[in-house]
């Protein structure tokens, strides 16, 4: 079975899911994705063979830094990508025809539904919210034909796996709530304190700054916090004794998140779904005008190892009082997860028909 696979290049978290859920396919499924995600992301996270093809079909945010967008920039970015979609529509279609493709899968690229239509093709939505739901938050008038073709576009979708927690996305067919979708992790604190050279008395936190970084924050007031220590895998743009730098490849992600004592960062599906995994407690700030926000938050409070912090404070590496909660509460039992393995079972299953 040859299974195509389209995957949004807004940040990382669509493709860290997207490579769960695949890593799960049976060994002898054709499996090929179609992404401006860079090819060398799936080479590291992937255990199984794919092809790779870079392609922009949508783009999910412009971001100024890894909490603002400029809905703007977005808009017209998205525009563009738009009209030369309608152009490339039936050569896309016709290569999906002659190599054979038996089911065509979306996280969360809204031309991949149209494309699947008009090749007649069954296909698969795979998210926690659409571009739809978030654009739609945003008024903007010249942008409202996009808007409404992106709405049409998502109703071409033969299913929607709902990644839990999700949005309600009502307008998309056959629903299926999947299971928390996150990758494996070990703790490995140990080898992180050792390699840093990090005193084992003290607390860690891994702050995720994101690709794009955060403007604002005076990172080196993190220092002020005698008893911890932080990681990270960007660079924090100031140099700060208490932070330490950890190089791509000496740890996984995954492996740091299951190993501090907090995760500090913007919250994301990625971000939340390692920490509800892992029992890691998470202290985040708000995200206005963005719709996931509302669906995750509402799931961290019944979760319960989540600590909210104003932005004013976030920004302001006013923490002592978020720490020292995570330090008095007892840490959050680990959620079971299953939801990569049940949903790429679920998509063989349509491949199949």
């Amino acid at each position: 079975m040859h299974i195509l696979y389209f995957v949004t290049a807004h940040g990382y978290g669509h493709g860290v899911r997207t490579c769960a859920i695949t890593n799960a396919f049976s060994s002898d499924i054709k499996l090929t994705l179609k992404t401006a995600l860079p090819e060398i992301f799936f080479s590291e996270e992937l255990k199984r063979n794919f092809s790779y093809q870079f392609s922009e079909f949508d783009c999910g945010c412009v971001q100024l830094d890894s909490m603002s967008i400029n809905i703007e920039k977005t808009f017209h970015k998205y525009a563009k990508m738009a009209d030369k979609n309608r152009q490339i529509l039936q050569q896309e279609s016709d290569w999906c025809i002659s190599n054979r493709v038996d089911c065509i899968v979306s996280d969360i690229t809204p031309f991949a539904f149209q494309i699947a239509k008009n090749a007649n093709i069954p296909s698969v939505a795979v998210s926690n919210f659409t571009w739809y739901d978030i654009y739609s938050e945003y008024d903007c008038r010249w942008f409202k034909p996009y808007l409404d073709e992106i709405h049409e576009q998502y109703l071409m979708s033969d299913n929607l796996f709902a990644l839990q927690p999700a949005g309600e996305m009502k307008y998309m067919k056959n629903r299926k709530d999947i299971p928390v979708v996150a990758r494996t992790a070990k703790n490995v604190r140990d080898s992180l304190n050792k390699k840093l050279n990090i005193d084992n008395a003290k607390k860690l936190g891994l702050i995720y700054v994101g690709n794009y970084g955060i403007n604002g924050p005076d990172w080196k007031k993190l220092e002020q916090f005698t008893e911890w220590e932080f990681v990270g895998v960007y660079p924090l743009g100031q140099n700060v004794e208490n932070y330490h730098l950890v190089e791509k490849g000496a740890f996984s992600f995954q492996n740091l998140s299951a190993s501090v004592d907090v995760v500090i960062s913007k919250v994301g599906y990625g971000i939340l779904s390692e920490c509800l995994v892992n029992g890691t407690p998470l202290i985040y700030p708000s995200r206005e005008n963005f719709s996931e926000y509302e669906v995750l938050q509402k799931a961290i409070r019944r979760w319960g190892g989540g600590y909210y912090i104003q932005t004013e404070s976030f920004y302001s590496l006013n923490w002592n009082e978020h720490l020292q909660a995570v330090l008095n509460c007892k840490k959050p039992q680990p959620v079971k997860q299953n939801g990569a393995e049940y949903c790429a079972f679920e998509i063989e299953k349509i491949a199949k028909l």
